[in-house]
């Protein structure tokens, strides 16, 4: 009995260092935590880390909206699912819009090969779930409707730090975005297409990172898109990213910072509900083939009120 006992806590302390990652040639990025074998950038964390902001076309509603959707993103080693959901109040109608969205969860699998590329910490134990991160961001329309200048809206998005960085998901961290935003419509006559929209937006985005020397990462942001509309039907076409400085350079390693997006988006718009599809995939630093489904009410505080 003693002797069984005996294996039992050797095979146990055998299986502990078994499950130990082997750290021995990894990159220490200067932080006191096991985090510090992360690169903070937006090419080795995943899909939801830092994303490449969803462009407005530079036109506020004038009704609010609740958003709900899944998400599904893909790669070689790495499969996630996630809840996204998303209030949009609009403060003044066409002119000032508050937003509050985020990733209530994220059930995701990276196998091993990908973690010792990330430089992940733990090993793969299956499907994981977790909460993710939550932005709340502000819209103010500055100029509309005028005959000869495009439609101008200003934004500023802030980042919360409730998504976790252990498992290689998230940053840990928070991030700021800045963006103006141009757009203008166009009515074709006697065509299939009742209305096309051209949107421009050009930014900052401000990430913190795990680097000693380099506290933060930043760079420009851009996004060009067109705007397809035939009735109550939309099919947006957008390319976006940004650009980082580089936080990492000190290291002699790649920054991992510039990803950037193709965008592709049909929009069904009702009374009262959109329903939304989506297809992502990246050109550079976003390994993900990503699809979302998700549908919006809309609704009016004064009709609530009144109603």
């Amino acid at each position: 009995m003693r002797i069984s006992i005996s294996l039992l806590f050797i095979f146990l302390a055998f299986s502990g260092f078994g499950q130990s990652r082997p750290t021995d040639n990894w990159i220490d990025f200067g932080s006191d935590h096991i985090n510090k074998w992360l690169q903070i950038a937006p090419g080795t964390l995943g899909p939801n880390s830092l994303p490449v902001p969803l462009m407005d076309y530079a036109l506020l509603d004038s009704i609010s909206n609740i958003e709900t959707g899944v998400h599904a993103h893909f790669m070689e080693g790495d499969q996630a699912v996630n809840s996204y959901l998303s209030f949009c109040w609009a403060v003044v109608p066409k002119r000032v819009v508050v937003q509050v969205r985020g990733f209530p969860t994220e059930t995701f699998q990276t196998d091993n090969s990908v973690r010792d590329e990330r430089q992940i910490y733990y090993d793969d134990t299956g499907w994981i779930t977790q909460g993710g991160d939550m932005w709340l961001s502000i819209f103010i329309q500055l100029l509309k409707e005028q005959k000869k200048w495009p439609d101008i809206v200003l934004s500023y998005s802030n980042k919360s730090t409730t998504g976790g960085a252990t498992q290689g998901r998230y940053t840990d961290a928070p991030a700021n975005v800045y963006y103006i935003a141009f757009g203008k419509s166009y009515f074709p006559k006697e065509s299939f297409i009742d209305k096309v929209r051209i949107g421009m937006m050009l930014g900052f985005y401000v990430w913190q990172t795990n680097k000693v020397e380099l506290a933060q990462d930043e760079g420009p942001l851009y996004e060009l898109g067109i705007d397809l509309n035939h009735k109550n039907l939309s099919w947006r076409n957008e390319i976006a990213g940004y650009n980082g400085y580089d936080a990492y350079r000190y290291v002699g390693i790649r920054g991992n910072n510039d990803p950037l997006i193709y965008l592709s988006n049909f929009t069904l718009s009702a009374k009262h509900f959109d329903w939304k599809w989506e297809y992502q995939t990246g050109i550079m630093d976003y390994h993900y083939q990503t699809f979302r489904f998700s549908a919006l009410y809309k609704f009016s505080f004064r009709k609530l009120k009144t109603g």
